[in-house]
């Protein structure tokens, strides 16, 4: 990766963070509301290869990790695991239309709701099972907006791979 490129997926992934921390819950839906920076991942995900989305998957992981108090690393885990799938989905999408991204980020939402609920279930932590899903419907609007200007901003040449022989 060059660092145009770093610093840019740095700089949108902390300020996703902050929004997700600080805007987005003024816009919640009973109390629940997606993750502007899962989706961002996510999308990234399914437009770049598997090095790029478990830098990405674990970055953003940690990150959401600093704001969960109890299972430090499971964002991490499971966002590292959701981002190589939603890469491997992508593999075999046309990447410039968004239907599938958009369908996928809802599932991947909701897998991720399961398996944080059921680590968290096994950890003997409450979680409410029933927000799972309001937060994927909320993910999938947020992917919609979202997935073209990732789409856009993957194609901009310092963004783009730099073959070197």
């Amino acid at each position: 990766m060059n660092y145009a490129k770093k610093l840019t997926l740095i700089a949108l992934c902390i300020l996703f963070l902050i929004l997700d921390n600080t805007v987005v819950p003024f816009f919640s839906i009973g109390g629940n509301y997606g993750s502007l920076l899962f989706v961002f991942v996510l999308s990234y995900s399914f437009i770049n290869d598997y090095k790029d989305a478990v830098i990405i998957g674990v970055f953003s992981g940690l990150l959401q990790d600093l704001y969960m108090f109890n299972g430090m690393g499971l964002n991490a885990l499971t966002n590292m695991l959701l981002c190589i799938l939603a890469c491997k989905i992508g593999e075999n999408i046309f990447k410039e239309k968004r239907l599938i991204p958009v369908i996928g980020t809802f599932v991947l939402c909701l897998l991720k709701g399961f398996a944080i609920f059921t680590i968290l279930y096994v950890l003997k932590i409450k979680m409410d099972i029933s927000s799972i899903l309001i937060s994927s419907v909320y993910s999938i609007v947020l992917s919609f907006f979202m997935y073209k200007r990732v789409y856009r901003l993957c194609e901009k040449p310092f963004m783009k791979k730099q073959w070197k022989f």
